[in-house]
């Protein structure tokens, strides 16, 4: 069930994902992270960033991120069905929780028109991260008003590192300087300085909106459970 918190173990095990892209409209590219192998341990990390956008396929592959703490990285060109197909069943054959923060992930999922099986997979396995992190910071004696629970205050209040680049409020703008800038200038060497920086950045952003998450979610999970 979303509304369930994790323990220790699902929360060291589990996926994290997180959707960019422009309101009311399909993901434009979807992050994931989680730790690799049976022990799920901390130093064998994985990331993924699969592009659905076909304006922003171009770049697949162009920048290769070096991101901290991390042993695996790729970048795909995935529809948004290929991507919830490959993490529903990898969740379901693991035995692994999908998280995410909130229920955008799950409403656009059920908006993509996938089998209802894997529709339902990916149901089962699904966890709103945030259910979580609010159980932690209700301990804390924190407020968990509606208003109060951005991803960016619960990163702050665990000491999660933020580079200036991480760029909160600034998806949108990165998304379409880039995808302006591809539709002009047609490959990704022809992008200008900022409009690569600006693909760059989109991608720590994403990054850290999952490895952060996880960071908060393993702290909160340890907290209510210990």
């Amino acid at each position: 069930m979303p509304l369930s918190t994790l323990t220790p173990v699902e929360a060291q095990r589990a996926i994290y994902i997180d959707f960019e892209g422009f309101k009311d409209k399909p993901p434009s590219f979807m992050g994931w992270v989680w730790a690799i192998g049976e022990k799920a341990s901390d130093d064998n990390i994985a990331c993924i960033h699969d592009v659905h956008q076909v304006e922003l396929h171009p770049v697949i592959n162009e920048y290769l991120p070096s991101f901290p703490d991390i042993k695996s990285y790729k970048q795909r060109n995935y529809s948004l069905s290929q991507s919830i197909n490959d993490l529903a069943r990898r969740a379901r054959q693991q035995d692994r929780r999908i998280v995410s923060w909130s229920t955008h992930e799950i409403n656009k999922v059920a908006e993509a028109e996938l089998e209802n099986e894997l529709l339902e997979t990916f149901r089962l396995n699904y966890r709103d991260g945030k259910v979580t992190a609010k159980a932690w910071f209700k301990q804390l004696g924190e407020d968990t008003s509606n208003q109060s629970n951005k991803l960016f205050r619960y990163l702050e209040r665990a000491n999660y590192p933020l580079e200036e680049d991480y760029g909160l409020g600034q998806t949108t703008i990165r998304l379409k300087s880039v995808i302006n800038g591809l539709n002009t200038r047609g490959s990704w060497s022809q992008l200008s300085s900022s409009q690569q920086g600006n693909w760059k950045n989109l991608l720590l952003h994403n990054f850290v909106d999952c490895h952060g998450l996880r960071h908060i979610v393993k702290l909160a999970a340890s907290a209510i459970n210990g």
